[in-house]
């Protein structure tokens, strides 16, 4: 089996992309999206944030870029279709089975696990569609 990558991963897409999917994600949490849901369903209705979370928060979805652009090269997924199947299979297993383990045991109300995984899902499809776009 070959193992050579497509290519070598491209930084700069991968920066370009986590941190797109970054805004997105403030998007999904707007009162436009979902913030009405997120802020009725979590627990700490008006949580204190420091300011410098904000710096790092990016770093999440910065991390999923360059894992999914790892697994695309590697695994020379050049078609959209398919980087997006093996991203909606990472999702199923990590993201929605670690959401639903929080609402079945930790009472997460399952409103808010939606929207947190409606969240990575969203992000996820986004990021390998233009990574595996990106890495052709």
């Amino acid at each position: 089996m070959n193992t050579e990558p497509i290519s070598k991963i491209k930084y700069t897409a991968v920066i370009i992309t986590g941190l797109i999917a970054f805004v997105l994600s403030l998007a999904w949490y707007s009162p436009v999206l979902f913030g009405e849901i997120w802020i009725k369903y979590r627990t700490n209705a008006d949580p204190v944030v420091p300011g410098w979370t904000m710096l790092f928060a990016p770093l999440r979805e910065l991390i999923v870029s360059y894992v999914l652009a790892l697994l695309i090269t590697r695994l020379k997924l050049i078609r959209s279709e398919s980087a997006a199947g093996l991203t909606f299979l990472l999702w199923l297993a990590f993201q929605a089975v670690g959401m639903a383990g929080a609402v079945m045991w930790d009472h997460m109300p399952w409103q808010l696990g939606m929207v947190h995984a409606g969240d990575w899902l969203m992000k996820m499809l986004f990021m390998s569609v233009v990574l595996s776009r990106w890495h052709r």
